[in-house]
């Protein structure tokens, strides 16, 4: 037993290393082979997030009655703390561009930031050209309306009332701007879905959108909406999850009986 104890030590001593290699080693075979799994559009199971089936049956609705979502992008910063909610917008935003692409409906977005402006540009720019009609693309389709939150929900509040929207998607980072314009325009009528990570933020939609995703299930949009990288990506992670958990209980096994303090 000393030895496995003196192996046990050894090991401890440079737990941070062997911890990150291991996961990595465990991580990336997982992540590949879910990811083509899910390109071969084998079944996984998902717990139900009401948010994301609005957002598919919006998405397929807009096919058939030729009018546009809408999809408020927020006012985060690509490069800033805010960078994975604001992506997460655009992902949102690419899985509706691609719908109305494929059908050639249109779609309309708006931005609070001019690097969102640049993103969802060249998300509907790829949509268009992808299924053959790269003429299509205008870049009209996505508003910047200035970085201040009083101009970004002015700018949109003026461009959900100019027109009749089937629906408007929120997705990304929100400041009371986003409570401002989904009150603003609720009377209009079309359903209101989306939501933040940041608990003020998700707080604030909570109170006015119909449905919300709060919290780290707003980094599961991809996984939901239509990315195989990110389902593959969310499976290895309840994989990975499964695993620390086992590690956990063995350690305090380990510890329990003696062998490891």
């Amino acid at each position: 037993m000393p030895s496995f104890t003196l192996l046990i030590d050894s090991l401890l001593s440079s737990s941070v290393d062997i911890i990150a290699v291991l996961l990595l080693i465990i991580l990336i075979p997982l992540l590949i082979a879910f990811t083509v799994r899910a390109r071969e559009e084998r079944h996984f199971p998902l717990r139900s997030i009401p948010a994301y089936e609005t957002i598919r049956r919006l998405a397929s609705q807009a096919t058939e009655t030729g009018y546009p979502i809408h999809v408020t992008l927020g006012t985060g910063r690509v490069g800033t703390e805010a960078t994975s909610d604001s992506l997460m917008g655009l992902v949102v935003f690419d899985y509706v561009a691609r719908n109305a692409a494929i059908s050639n409906q249109p779609v309309q977005a708006s931005a609070g930031d001019a690097t969102l402006l640049a993103g969802a540009q060249g998300v509907l720019q790829a949509a268009r050209s992808e299924v053959g009609y790269p003429e299509r693309y205008t870049g009209k389709e996505v508003s910047f309306y200035g970085a201040t939150p009083q101009a970004y929900s002015a700018g949109t509040l003026s461009t959900l009332q100019d027109r009749r929207y089937l629906g408007n998607l929120f997705l990304g980072e929100f400041g009371p701007e986003g409570l401002w314009i989904a009150e603003a325009v609720a009377d209009r009528g079309f359903p209101q879905v989306g939501g933040a990570a940041g608990p003020e933020s998700a707080a604030l939609l909570s109170a006015a959108l119909d449905d919300t995703v709060v919290g780290e299930d707003v980094y599961a949009a991809g996984a939901y909406l239509h990315r195989p990288s990110h389902l593959g990506s969310l499976a290895a992670q309840d994989v990975l999850r499964v695993v620390l958990i086992l590690s956990i209980i063995v350690g305090v096994v380990l510890v329990s009986l003696g062998y490891w303090s």
